[in-house]
């Protein structure tokens, strides 16, 4: 549990959100958090240039091909000359931030030309995804995602360099909308982009991945530009060690272990054993699958949740999840592998015995990995009476509390249905999370520390 000299130091309410700078981040770089948000969104345009590129040359079934990455508006080689030298800005920006300095109305004007390129790429994809329009402008889904990009990079600059990030922010009406609308804008914009991706002839692996992809680039830029708590900050080494979860034990072993699980069921049905089957309505509209899905695998994970919590070995294990002591989207997938494989089971596994579609499944992803992102993130968010559907960012930090009593509540992954159904709802209006964590400062942080950490170190926590 926390000792009393630090708990007296943090005070009985999290920190202010104040802004950062030199003096205040032990003489960090006040533009470090902006940097940050600008190097990710200038690699994700470099994935843009150097995919088009490949699939130019050579064919890859999960990638869309070249004529779906790049429409007729300009000869190829034109458009290429632009995407590099766009690229190539983007990286020296980056680099000669701090000499760029503050310029108050380059800021206004560039955050307004951020906001206007935004409201016209968002037209574009209404329009394409409803297919009232024939113009083949409308097609382009690839293109208009990287405009996104662009379009977030453009706004991220004018922020940067509006003012000093040392001057009090005020709370005007464009961050007020964002703390109400931006969970909701970008859950519904993250699933449009899916669809419309898909209905211009994107592979499922390739829309799935890049709408989630776009989606937690939008969830990394709120929690950067307008964050819920300083002190949750990420430094480069949180990065690191949570991107290595987040790339090993979030995407690769789930996909390791959809693959086995695939052949397992491959072999059972050769053998006549497919009658599981008929139990899921594979002919209801895929939009009724998808909620059944989520409504059923919450329900799955819900308990699954709970006993990870109640039972010490499985504690143990989970407490590689709890062990961080801030909140940021990218520790996410900070999982055991053996908590992950538990997961698993209730999530995916059902649903493959039941030969759910495909496009049900990636619909799934994206739903799930958003909201994950989000659901962890450090995010000055409010989302009212949403709160009573799904398991957002003000339920999931009081889960993350190292207070005992407090995060034995809120286990919803997507939804809080099941925890409002079962008592273990929690979200008190008088104050907010103190400290998060498992109150033992000798755990470890390192990645294969952490392997190890459950088997010998103690979570050092009495009640539990």
């Amino acid at each position: 549990m926390p000792d009393k000299d630090r708990l007296a130091t943090m005070g009985s309410s999290p920190p202010s959100p104040t802004g950062m700078n030199a003096e205040t981040s032990g003489g960090r770089d006040g533009m470090a958090p902006y940097k940050s948000v600008l190097a990710l969104l200038a690699f994700i345009f470099g994935l843009r240039v150097a995919g088009q590129l490949l699939v130019l040359y050579y064919e890859i079934p999960f990638l869309p091909v070249f004529e779906r990455r790049h429409g007729a508006t300009m000869p190829y080689a034109t458009l290429l000359s632009v995407q590099v030298a766009i690229f190539f800005t983007m990286l020296i920006v980056i680099f000669r931030l701090a000499v760029i300095g503050y310029r108050p109305m380059a800021g206004i004007a560039l955050k307004w030309l951020g906001s206007i390129y935004f409201a016209s790429m968002t037209i574009r994809m209404i329009i394409g995804v409803s297919g009232v329009s024939e113009t083949s402008w409308f097609d382009g889904a690839i293109p208009t995602a990287f405009h996104f990009v662009i379009a977030a990079y453009v706004t991220t600059v004018g922020v940067a360099i509006h003012r000093p990030s040392s001057q009090a922010v005020p709370d005007t009406l464009a961050r007020r909308a964002v703390r109400i609308g931006g969970y909701p804008v970008v859950m519904i914009g993250g699933f449009t982009l899916y669809v419309w991706l898909l209905q211009t002839g994107s592979p499922f692996l390739f829309s799935s991945y890049l709408s989630v992809l776009i989606g937690a680039t939008a969830v990394f830029l709120h929690e950067s530009l307008l964050p819920a708590r300083e002190d949750w900050r990420p430094v480069l080494d949180n990065f690191i060690q949570d991107g290595l979860f987040l790339a090993i034990v979030q995407i690769a072993l789930p996909a390791v272990m959809k693959v086995s699980a695939l052949a397992l069921i491959v072999g059972l049905a050769a053998g006549g054993a497919a009658s599981w089957q008929g139990y899921w309505p594979h002919g209801a509209p895929i939009a009724i699958q998808i909620i059944l899905m989520l409504v059923i695998a919450e329900f799955f994970r819900y308990w699954i949740h709970r006993a990870l919590h109640i039972y010490r070995p499985l504690w143990r294990l989970h407490a590689v999840h709890h062990a961080s002591d801030k909140l940021y989207s990218v520790n996410v997938g900070r999982f055991h592998p053996f908590d992950k494989s538990l997961q698993f089971f209730g999530d995916t596994v059902p649903f493959l015995f039941l030969g759910v579609a495909p496009e049900v499944f990636a619909a799934y992803f994206v739903f799930y990995a958003i909201n994950g992102f989000y659901q962890h993130s450090n995010a000055d968010i409010r989302l009212g009476p949403v709160n009573w559907i799904v398991a957002g960012p003000e339920l999931h930090r009081w889960h993350h509390s190292d207070v005992y009593s407090e995060a034995q509540s809120n286990y919803g992954n997507n939804l809080i249905i099941w925890d409002a159904a079962f008592g273990t709802r929690y979200l008190p209006k008088e104050h907010g999370v103190n400290r998060v964590g498992i109150g033992n400062p000798l755990w470890p942080e390192g990645f294969l520390a952490q392997m190890t950490a459950p088997f010998i170190t103690s979570t050092d926590s009495p009640d539990r």
